[in-house]
């Protein structure tokens, strides 16, 4: 009798239409660049007016940190390996949508020029942004396959230094995002509501990252995140040295925002160090087009 072969695995890819390899960072790159090059100039080069500078180019350092999250990942084939920077998006894209439509009022859609535009082009986004997740996500869950099994899971330094962080950020984010006046006198720096708000969508997205990470526990599946680390600590030390003379360094807030920018720094350091450790997963991809859709 002929021997069977035995069967391999069969892993759930990344589909094109929730990895989004062009329309997520550039997109988020044309936030980020407007935000964080020209974050004194706001009343005329973006959706609303952002004081102090600090503020816009904090929320653009985000910006452009998530287009290195979005490239990172859309290099993967595999759901499991990218999937740490869709939850990213899940948390941010409804809580600026809501932030968006509460402060309506506050957007230069009265305006004229390029304000006009920008305004009402963050506006649409922000509408249809976090529908079109939903979609995409419904149909990337619903592709055949499974996730390759866990073969490096992440040292307990690693995983201690993200669930601090969840910890802080997820609590402060609500906060942050339903009473904003409870927060002014903690924050670093004044910050009226609607930038607040902003600002919240953020603080919840990277203590979600954070989550989602101790619940991968796995160096192959939250890779791109790590590596993405750097360009959050580099691009906010430079907003800092840019407009931080505004930054009140006797409210507690201001710590814990350089503490985070710090554990950035020595979580891309680890990162980078396990770049290059790849090991051939022995499971087969499903027909490429079964995962060919776009958003």
């Amino acid at each position: 009798m002929a021997a069977v072969p035995a069967l391999v695995p069969v892993v759930r890819p990344f589909a094109n239409g929730m990895r989004s390899p062009v329309i997520a960072p550039v997109t988020r790159g044309i936030l980020g660049i407007l935000l964080f090059v020209f974050a004194a100039s706001t009343a005329t080069a973006f959706a609303w007016t952002i004081e102090p500078p600090l503020t816009a180019a904090v929320l653009g350092a985000n910006y452009l940190s998530s287009v290195a999250l979005a490239v990172l990942a859309s290099r993967e084939r595999v759901w499991a390996y990218g999937r740490v920077s869709i939850s990213v998006a899940l948390v941010f894209a409804p809580v600026t949508t809501a932030a968006t439509f509460i402060h309506l009022d506050k957007f230069h859609i009265h305006s004229s020029g390029f304000a006009l535009g920008i305004a009402w082009f963050w506006i649409v986004a922000y509408g249809v942004y976090p529908i079109q997740l939903v979609v995409n996500l419904v149909r990337q869950l619903k592709l055949p396959g499974d996730d390759p099994p866990r073969t490096r899971p992440l040292p307990l330094w690693v995983r201690l230094v993200h669930g601090a962080q969840a910890v802080v950020l997820i609590p402060l984010g609500v906060l942050m995002f339903l009473r904003p006046d409870l927060v002014r006198n903690v924050w670093p720096w004044t910050v009226p509501d609607l930038s607040m708000r902003a600002l919240s969508a953020w603080v919840l997205a990277f203590g979600v990252l954070a989550i989602h990470v101790l619940r991968e526990n796995e160096l192959r599946r939250v890779r791109c995140a790590l590596l993405g680390y750097p360009v959050f600590a580099v691009l906010h030390t430079v907003a800092l040295l840019r407009f931080g003379s505004v930054v009140q360094w006797d409210r507690p807030g201001a710590w814990v925002y350089v503490a985070y920018i710090a554990s950035a720094v020595v979580l891309g350091a680890y990162g980078w160090s396990r770049r290059d450790l790849r090991r051939p997963d022995r499971w087969i991809e499903v027909d490429s087009r079964a995962a060919s859709f776009t958003a």
